[in-house]
């Protein structure tokens, strides 16, 4: 279990990465050990998706899940995380990058925390708006500053989203240190599991 010292030093560092500081890369842990530490994020993140699912139950106009697809939201991404990393363990060996595996592991993990931070602050700001304009409402029945707030809200959050993946592909390019493909590459890696886990969850429902 990592300490309070080490979660500080990669959230820190995490965050002077958001702000495209590559020093942030030296708050992580890049030996094997710290790597197998940092899936202590989970920890961290789970909470947060609980938050993330709940407040989209509450968004008007959505469908509460069924509680096997509210369990494949929840933990869902969990299961994909570990499938990406192992995934990216077979192209970094092929790529001839194995060195770098285990920074990338512990950057990429510990990054989830502010992300999943990043998206319920999104997921919030679209709760929000849908809450002050109803998206199938006549635009002449509602009031020019709602729907300013409204829009002002899911620019923010389409924003904070576009943001999210740009970040995951620096970190990942910092971390890879292998050029340009295998960051897009996991970023496009996640997106798509995002994605097929959307699918899964709906058809569950």
């Amino acid at each position: 279990m990592p300490s309070l010292a080490e979660i500080w030093r990669a959230l820190h560092g995490a965050w002077r990465l958001a702000f495209l500081d590559i020093r942030g890369l030296a708050g992580f842990d890049g030996s094997r050990s710290g790597g197998l530490r940092s899936f202590w994020a989970m920890i961290l993140v789970l909470p947060l998706n609980a938050a993330i699912l709940a407040i989209k139950e509450l968004i008007p106009g959505g469908e509460t899940g069924e509680p096997s697809n509210a369990l494949i939201e929840l933990f869902g991404p969990l299961v994909t995380w570990m499938v990406l990393i192992a995934v990216i363990y077979a192209l970094v060996l092929w790529h001839g990058r194995v060195e770098r595996f285990w920074i990338f592991v512990s950057t990429y993990n510990w990054i989830q925390v502010p992300l999943a931070m990043a998206i319920l602050v999104s997921a919030g700001l679209f709760a929000g708006a849908s809450g002050l304009v109803d998206a199938n409402a006549d635009p002449a029945s509602v009031s020019a500053f709602a729907w300013s707030l409204a829009h002002v809200a899911i620019g923010i959050a389409i924003t904070l989203e576009l943001g999210v993946l740009a970040y995951e592909w620096y970190v990942a390019w910092v971390a890879l240190d292998s050029g340009v493909p295998l960051p897009i590459i996991v970023v496009l890696l996640d997106f798509v599991m995002a994605v097929g886990l959307n699918h899964l969850s709906t058809a569950l429902a």
